[in-house]
């Protein structure tokens, strides 16, 4: 664990505290970070868009990893849970569309 933890800022294990609505008994303490967060949200100039209305866009492709989003969240509270019960391996799964296991 500690070669996988000695790069400093990304992939690297630390204190984890959930916002007031995600605040439940046996919600995660750590994350592994994996990806830089937070990603920007942009406005997005989209042609067609109706007076008014407004387009943003969550930009999850600057995580800095081939995962995205959800995927390389999940694995960051996943990977830091199984190195706290000093697992060997992990196994996950996601749907054959999914890039979740590359």
């Amino acid at each position: 664990h500690a070669a996988m933890a000695s790069a400093g800022g990304m992939m690297t294990v630390g204190p984890w505290s959930p916002p007031a609505w995600a605040d439940f008994p046996g919600a995660p303490t750590r994350r592994y970070n994996l990806a830089r967060t937070p990603t920007p949200v942009h406005r997005w100039h989209l042609p067609g868009t109706p007076d008014g209305c407004e387009v943003y866009i969550k930009r999850d492709d600057l995580t800095g990893m081939q995962l995205s989003g959800n995927k390389v969240r999940k694995l960051e509270f996943l990977l830091a849970e199984a190195m706290d019960r000093d697992a060997d391996c992990v196994i996950t799964i996601g749907g054959v569309q999914s890039n979740h296991c590359r």
